[in-house]
């Protein structure tokens, strides 16, 4: 048997799950801060039971480090890194002055933050300037009456960089998120991934959420500190008004209010926070803030994005119910539950021929993949995903939307399950 893996070897050594006497699938006291954990512990014990998890000193070798600067301090365990840790400087001459999606966190609209588009180079210097009206302010005589609302609160999220340029590696992939299905396929097709960059000054947040198709999140720390509030799935439920919609943002005082069991994460620089599927959370930036941040899916959830899929299926065709008696009824759901959603049906039985074929491949020929240019699998995980593949494409063939739609989808998975069925 191949020994635990080492750092910087690449390989993805997943051996079979233990289960001990008393290893039973109850959340976690608190959630753990971890150092020096292995790809295998990380997946059994987290990522396969849907439990969160701290992983620290994940980004000491990032090119994006340079993104900030060391400042000298007579206490170097005071405080974490400041506002003006940001290397301004250096991000303007690695990155062109393209446009970036840009959240307004004092201005919402329809339950959402406004969005606009700015400069990258011009977003910068908005960003320094209220760094330095900041501090001019904080050492003279200021207007108590003055809102802070009025500043500029503009977060810089959900950018696409590594796609933008994929020449500048300015961060590696942490061994334990490499197994990752969707931007396995999204990457290979050059299609729309979900890999991003954010940034944000000093009380810039997000608002309350889960991720996008009840996907695993992994958000990495560049510099900063960051205030989370996440809450085990079905609590989230305890806080919907009467029609089911959630609120917009949430706080200590509501969850408690409302018995919502949750937890706090104040993550650091250098620290990962692992954000299970269905977990809704929201985030504040207490500093200056940069992070790296994936969603993604693979073996240990697959059962559960696809059951988002079938919920918002049933959704979508509850609110055009009226029009079931049109041509086509079924594909214009497709079609809605693909704008809505982000895919549909086609789309998801589309990803598990990718990652089939890629396995098999990894079985049957000398190739290996190499995600993320950096990783590949040991002869289990292959086997594994596998077997998770065969048994998320047997319950497709059992689907009754799949069995008797007039998209052709039925052949599709029964073709692959031949495949699988080896």
């Amino acid at each position: 048997m191949a020994s635990e893996e080492r750092d910087g070897d690449g390989l993805l050594q997943l051996q079979p799950e233990e289960i001990g006497e008393n290893d039973r699938q109850l959340l976690p006291q608190e959630i753990q801060r971890c150092s020096g954990l292995s790809y295998n512990d990380f997946y059994w014990r987290y990522m396969h039971k849907n439990f969160p998890v701290i992983i620290t000193d994940v980004s000491n070798d990032w090119e994006c480090k340079q993104w900030t600067v060391v400042q000298e301090s007579r206490d170097l365990n005071s405080n974490p890194p400041s506002a003006s840790s940001i290397n301004f400087d250096y991000l303007k001459t690695k990155i062109t002055n393209c446009p970036v999606p840009v959240a307004d966190c004092n201005s919402s609209y329809f339950n959402s933050h406004t969005k606009l588009e700015l400069n990258f180079h011009d977003y910068l210097e908005r960003w320094r300037s209220g760094i330095e009206n900041q501090s001019s302010s904080s050492s003279a005589e200021v207007n108590s009456n003055v809102d802070p609302t009025t500043r500029d609160n503009l977060y810089l999220k959900d950018w696409h960089l590594a796609a933008q340029m994929p020449g500048y590696n300015f961060y590696k992939v942490p061994k334990y998120f490499a197994s990752d299905w969707l931007n396995e396929q999204l990457i290979d097709q050059k299609k729309d991934d979900y890999r991003f960059v954010y940034m944000g000054p000093k009380n810039s947040w997000t608002s309350y959420h889960s991720d996008v198709f009840g996907s695993f999140s992994w958000s990495t720390n560049i510099v900063g500190l960051k205030k989370w509030l996440i809450m085990p799935p079905g609590e989230e439920l305890k806080l919907n008004d009467r029609l089911g919609n959630p609120p917009f943002s949430i706080d200590e005082k509501m969850l408690d209010e409302h018995n919502v069991r949750y937890y706090t994460i104040n993550q650091r620089a250098n620290e990962a926070v692992f954000v299970p599927s269905g977990w809704f959370h929201q985030v504040w930036n207490i500093t200056d803030t940069i992070s790296v941040n994936h969603n993604w899916f693979n073996a240990c959830n697959i059962s559960m994005v696809w059951q988002n899929l079938r919920n918002n299926l049933k959704a979508v065709c509850k609110e055009i119910s009226d029009c079931q008696q049109m041509d086509n009824f079924e594909a214009h759901c497709q079609t809605m539950l693909r704008a809505s959603f982000g895919i549909n049906y086609l789309d998801f039985i589309e990803l598990l021929e990718f990652i089939a074929a890629r396995r098999l491949a990894e079985k049957t020929a000398a190739t290996k993949f190499l995600l993320f240019d950096s990783y590949r699998m040991n002869d289990y995980h292959v086997q594994y995903d596998l077997e998770c593949l065969r048994q998320i494409t047997r319950t497709l063939t059992e689907d009754p939307t799949i069995q008797r739609t007039a998209l052709q989808l039925e052949g599709r998975c029964q073709q692959l399950l031949t495949r699988l069925e080896f």
